[in-house]
């Protein structure tokens, strides 16, 4: 019988410490494999974050770097949040994410964030700054997930769940340590393949409020109140540059991540909108809420050089837009979003947040 490499352990020859940047970190634990099941991996700093995680089920042989890296990236989103929150992560990546405005049922959040993106949602990890309890937890039975992470679990909970998904409970402390805002204290070092070492600030902001965005609003029409709470919601979604957000009522419509230009992620977001409405159709499923473009706004983490990504975001529905400022033709960008009747909140550029983690 064939054994699955990617439900097997591969321990790798890795130290019990490590002395980086002055310091010396204990070995948490060998993970199942790295980026890959060819590549051995293990987790430093028990101090740490993903270090002081508890684990209630252990799955398919404990988890893979991967799985290590989708939960801190989706800790690190959730920590912006004081709200009841769920982001639903795919290769470091959000593919759906929703935070309550107003009080809800944490299943009916969690449908949102699943649903935004029902395909994608299959096997990821899923993180919860709530606990959950067993109505929410049903609602995530309904899916393939591969990690469940939360702040804690009322009884019976953990129990209700088999097969090979992975279960964890953070440390509340460790969770609001990672570095977020301008003024905490953080650090990352990275090791090339070729023995270079890269020392650097972690990336940080300021931004904590939308009376804080209010300031860098750049048009002639001012963003709706809401349209500033889903601006802010979306700038504190972190993904991998480029990338855009479409948010509507503190939910996502649509993300587009990754692309070497700015217009192909608000293209990709646009055709993934489309075809999973389709699908949706298709197969008589009935989302939780209302995910079409029209009425969202759109977040991006890298400036507009041109206007066709205006001109696009109108031509889908968009109503507000939020930026960082640059390129010689902002004035024309800014022109435009007048012209198309657009809010535009346009940050400094050094509050720039382009993230190629």
């Amino acid at each position: 019988m064939t054994t699955d490499p990617l439900k097997t352990k591969v321990v790798g020859d890795h130290p019990d410490s490590l002395f980086v940047d002055g310091r010396f970190y204990k070995k948490v634990q060998d993970l199942r494999y790295g980026t890959n099941p060819t590549q051995t991996a293990a987790l430093y700093n028990p101090s740490s974050f993903l270090g002081s995680l508890r684990e209630h089920r252990t799955g398919k042989q404990g988890p893979s770097q991967t799985n290590m890296e989708d939960i801190y990236y989706a800790a690190l989103t959730e920590g912006f949040f004081d709200d009841p929150s769920v982001v639903i992560m795919k290769h470091e990546n959000p593919s759906g994410f929703a935070t309550q405005y107003q009080p809800e049922p944490l299943g009916v959040t969690y449908r949102k964030a699943r649903d935004a993106d029902f395909r994608a949602a299959f096997g990821s990890t899923t993180f919860f700054n709530r606990p959950i309890d067993v109505d929410t937890a049903e609602a995530v039975r309904d899916l393939f997930t591969e990690v469940l992470v939360a702040p804690g679990y009322d009884e019976g909970v953990v129990g209700r769940f088999k097969g090979s998904i992975r279960i964890f409970e953070y440390d509340e402390r460790a969770f609001k340590a990672i570095p977020r805002f301008s003024g905490d204290k953080g650090l990352d070092v990275r090791m090339l393949p070729d023995g270079s070492i890269i020392r650097s600030d972690p990336l940080l902001t300021p931004i904590r409020s939308e009376n804080d965005l209010a300031l860098y609003v750049v048009s002639k029409r001012q963003p709706t109140e809401r349209e500033m709470q889903d601006l802010l919601t979306g700038y504190r979604i972190r993904m991998r540059s480029n990338s855009i957000r479409m948010v509507k009522d503190g939910y996502t419509t649509g993300l587009g991540t990754g692309q070497q230009d700015r217009i192909m992620c608000i293209d990709i977001a646009a055709y993934k909108n489309q075809k999973l409405a389709e699908l949706a159709e298709k197969e008589g499923l009935t989302r939780v809420a209302d995910y079409s473009i029209p009425g969202s706004v759109l977040v991006s983490d890298g400036f507009f050089p041109f206007t066709d990504s205006i001109e696009l975001a109108h031509e889908l529905g968009i109503t507000a837009v939020l930026a960082p400022h640059g390129g010689e033709r902002f004035n024309m960008v800014r022109e435009k979003a007048d012209e198309l009747g657009l809010a535009f909140v346009d940050l400094p550029g050094q509050l720039r947040f382009f993230d190629h983690h």
